[in-house]
């Protein structure tokens, strides 16, 4: 699968609409989204409150923004003063000053434009496709998760391992380094699991030829695939001399992806931000060579604010190529590799690549009066879920709580559930109003279920 066949919905179009708006993952446009509880509605809003527009029209629309925002900062658990507001105004007008620079209003028009004529996916998180875990950059940092993701290859290639594998490195890496990286990526895939890396020289290719030799070495049903996630737009990617290696990655059925839309160039401060989506969506990090400086430690930091698991290769203390991976053992910061054959010391189970069957309606995201989870109608598995186990949490602890959700799911579904999508779930929730969060509590609403 290469591109999603089906014309792209209103809220996916909208967050690559807001996308484009946007310089960087801003958190300021993530607490609004969470105010509004669409991008649709956020961008109208927006589109409303700019330029051009009547004096009523403008008015109605800034109060209806900034009570959004409001109510989106306090539903993330921050706090807001005048200063905040005065820097959500400044960015709000950023917003509206891109949002009047684009090609085109018409809807259709937009997507040939965003999708590069069709060439690239989008993907928003109510699609089947988007991986859960990426929740995460605004559960536990100041960062926010990306708004949608640009992608070349198989969507499906992101949710077909519970458990990726993060494999990083510097691009000036040795023989030694570049053998680690290959080798440990290659047994990785044979056991099932995607390797995630940057698509850059050194480092990171010898992980995707590892993933790759892996599907030749086992066959595609069996072995994991792999994921370049780029710091530009995919009309950018490079280095050009892995031209071939992108190919590979896209007839291997893996993905090419990117959280900005396709003309963005990579510039030097994106990549760190790049380190950010890496390490979100591996479960396990492992650093296989890394000088004092490289770019791999600042994946390395986000691993650890993350919670992934941290691993690193030692190498010659004499060899400045192995500073940074020495130096995060020193510090205990990760754990050694001590072999590049038994990855079962390092990663979950082996399996099969999972496959996912997209319903009829997989393109439609959860509107605000749909009724996210009437239980027992069979319309959200998930959410019926979590309300058994909001009840189980009163029975048992008095009161329910993320965590207290968390050890009742591990018990009736073991290994099914992350705190990421619980939390998720639970703000989905409360927006319909089927659940109340307040103070650290969880409530079902009267007749919320």
């Amino acid at each position: 699968m290469n591109v999603p066949s089906r014309s792209l919905d209103e809220e996916t179009l909208a967050r690559a609409v807001l996308t484009y708006c946007l310089d960087s993952a801003d958190a300021m446009m993530y607490a609004l989204l969470k105010g509004t509880g669409s991008a649709a509605g956020a961008l109208r809003l927006i589109a409303d409150g700019g330029p051009g527009k009547h004096e009523g029209v403008v008015t109605a629309a800034c109060k209806a923004l900034d009570a959004a925002f409001i109510n989106g900062i306090t539903r993330w658990g921050r706090t807001i003063n005048a200063r905040g507001m005065s820097s959500f105004h400044g960015s709000l007008a950023s917003w509206q000053q891109r949002l009047a620079t684009l090609p085109s209003h018409d809807p259709q028009q937009l997507e040939r434009w965003f999708t590069a004529e069709g060439t690239q996916w989008i993907i928003a998180p109510h699609s089947p496709y988007w991986p859960a875990q990426l929740a995460d950059l605004s559960l536990r940092t100041d960062w926010a998760a990306p708004l949608c993701l640009w992608g070349r290859g198989d969507p499906e290639t992101l949710v077909s391992c519970s458990k990726p594998v993060g494999i990083v490195g510097s691009r000036g890496v040795s023989d030694y380094g570049r053998r680690c990286a290959y080798e440990l990526a290659r047994q990785a895939a044979r056991s099932g699991h995607v390797v995630v890396s940057g698509g850059a020289l050194g480092t990171d290719a010898a992980a995707h030829w590892g993933a790759l030799a892996a599907m030749d070495e086992v066959g595609a049903g069996i072995s994991g695939r792999t994921v370049a996630v780029f710091a530009g737009g995919l009309n950018h990617i490079g280095p050009k001399s892995n031209a071939r290696l992108f190919e590979r990655i896209v007839e291997g059925k893996g993905a090419l992806v990117s959280e900005l839309c396709p003309a963005t160039i990579p510039e030097a401060r994106r990549f760190l931000l790049r380190n950010r989506l890496i390490a979100a969506l591996s479960s396990t990090v492992i650093v296989a060579q890394a000088r004092a400086r490289s770019g791999a430690l600042n994946t390395a930091g986000w691993a650890g604010e993350l919670n992934r698991e941290l691993y690193a290769v030692p190498g010659d203390v004499t060899m400045p190529h192995n500073t940074g991976c020495n130096r995060l053992i020193q510090e205990g910061k990760a754990s050694i590799v001590c072999s590049l054959s038994d990855i079962g010391e390092l990663c979950h189970e082996a399996h099969r690549p999972h496959t996912t069957t997209p319903s009829q309606d997989e393109d439609n995201p959860p509107s605000d009066d749909s009724g996210h989870c009437e239980e027992d109608g069979g319309t959200n598995t998930t959410g019926n879920d979590i309300l058994h186990a909001i009840r189980a949490c009163r029975s048992r602890f008095g009161d329910a709580s993320a965590d207290g959700i968390l050890s009742i799911l591990n018990e009736s579904h073991p290994g099914e559930y992350s705190i990421a999508t619980i939390m998720q779930e639970l703000g989905a929730m409360e927006l319909s109003g089927i659940i109340t969060m307040g103070a650290g509590r969880i409530s079902i609403a009267p007749g919320g279920a």
